[in-house]
This record gives structure tokens, sequence and C-alpha cells, in this order.
């Protein structure tokens, strides 16, 4: 079972991503103060990826551990912190970032 799995995985098609928008760009727009959660293009793309990622269960954040600062915060800093992750799009380096902070449990 665990090799079908794996196989399947193995075959899956990678993502595409059809946004012009580079890391280095959103990492600029999100120069600030982490906490800083004012209405902003950094702001709405980062909680627009925790709410998709929220919806697909790519994340798990509990009503206690999440908040729009705890999120911004989380991304923010690992936005100024990872820049050998720029390399990748965007979505994938905020995706990286929430999914540390709001793992899913595995049974």
């Amino acid at each position: 079972m665990i090799l079908l799995a794996a196989a399947i995985a193995a075959t899956a098609a990678p993502p595409v991503v059809v946004s012009p928008l580079e890391t280095a760009q959103i990492a600029d727009a999100c120069r600030g103060k982490d906490a800083d959660t004012t209405a902003s293009f950094c702001t709405g793309y980062i909680l627009g990826a925790f709410d998709a990622l929220s919806l697909s269960h790519q994340i798990c954040p509990s009503a206690a551990s999440a908040s729009t600062v705890k999120v911004v915060t989380v991304a923010r800093k690992y936005l100024r912190t990872h820049k050998k992750s720029w390399s990748s799009a965007p979505t994938f380096v905020i995706r990286d970032a929430l999914k540390a902070a709001f793992p899913c449990e595995r049974p």
C-alpha cells in the first residue's frame, strides 16, 4: 500500500504556477515589521495563501493557534530568513513557512 502511494506521488504532475510574481518581489513588499498586518499586497498575499492551504488541509491551524498577526509574522520572518528559497515561486515559499508553523498531525 505504501509503495503504491509512493508510485502515485512520483508520477503526479508538478504543480503549475502561472503568476509572474517572483519571491523577491513579495519579500520586497513584505519589508518592515513582521507583525505589521496593515492592509497591503503583502498581507493579502499571505492571508490568501493561508486560507487556500487551510481549506485544502495542507496546513492544520486551530482557532487558538492562528491569528492574522501570527500568520503574517510567520510568513514575513520566513521570507526574511530563508533567502536561499527565493528561487522557488512565492506561493511555495509561503506554503513552506505556513506548513512549518501549522503542521497537520500524522497518525
